[in-house]
């Protein structure tokens, strides 16, 4: 009798996990890229695999996603690639009846401004990189307009400093750890630039007042006491 009650709840059994694990696999992702949008305390996440749309349920890891969203995003709403961990839940929708699968984050990974679904993602080191201004205080790609060329810096392994203002070249030292960097000692080979002196005191004025950075694919963000003030990308040659 104990044998036939074994088999049948075998015969039970493997069913039920069969169905178990299916709706596992339906649900749980390992990896994901899409684009992420936050606005008015709604978060939306547009998968780049399947092309479907869900909202983001604000617990697990989705606050460190929407602090680099907010560090990097210029207009609320704005739609910057992503890649996380997560799953997705059925939950009663916010408005009208029915369910709707959310996206629960469980782990951030990176956010990668200006980049498409379709690009190869990569991410730039601090070190050895070609970094050309894009955005000093709020002003945008057109600083280097008309420059012989960019507004740049480059940070080597002994971690010195050589770069470009827009009107002289400087050099100096740098200090970093994690996500903070300071640099220091900086000095300019001095040339009378007629048209860009401002742009060169300003420039050297941020590159002192620095005291952390963010790298998010190819972009360095640069940060003083008060929050972000310049903006630069990687350039390869």
């Amino acid at each position: 009798m104990r044998q036939i009650l074994k088999k049948y709840f075998a015969l039970f059994l493997i069913p039920v996990l069969f169905s178990c694990s299916s709706l596992h696999s339906k649900y749980d992702k390992n990896e994901l890229k899409g684009f992420y949008s936050y606005m008015a305390d709604a978060a939306i996440f547009y998968d780049c695999e399947s092309g479907n749309k869900y909202s983001v349920a604000f617990e697990g890891d989705n606050i460190a996603l929407e602090k680099a969203y907010l560090e990097v995003s210029e207009n609320p709403g704005e739609k910057i690639l992503v890649t996380l961990n997560g799953h997705f839940i059925s939950r009663n929708k916010m408005e009208g009846s029915g369910t709707e699968d959310v996206l629960v984050v469980t782990k951030f990974i990176n956010i990668w401004p200006n980049v498409d679904c379709a690009k190869n993602l990569g991410t730039a080191n601090l070190l050895n990189t070609f970094w050309a201004l894009r955005e000093l205080n709020g002003k945008s790609s057109e600083i280097s307009s008309g420059l012989e060329k960019d507004i740049h810096f480059l940070i080597a392994p002994d971690n010195k400093i050589k770069g470009f203002t827009g009107c002289n070249n400087f050099f100096g030292t740098s200090v970093f750890s994690s996500d903070s960097l300071k640099f220091n000692q900086i000095e300019i080979a001095l040339k009378i630039c007629k048209d860009n002196m401002e742009i060169e005191a300003e420039f050297l004025l941020v590159l002192k007042n620095i005291i952390r950075y963010k790298i998010y694919g190819e972009y360095l963000y640069l940060y003083d006491k008060n929050g972000l003030v310049a903006k630069f990308e990687s350039v390869y040659f």
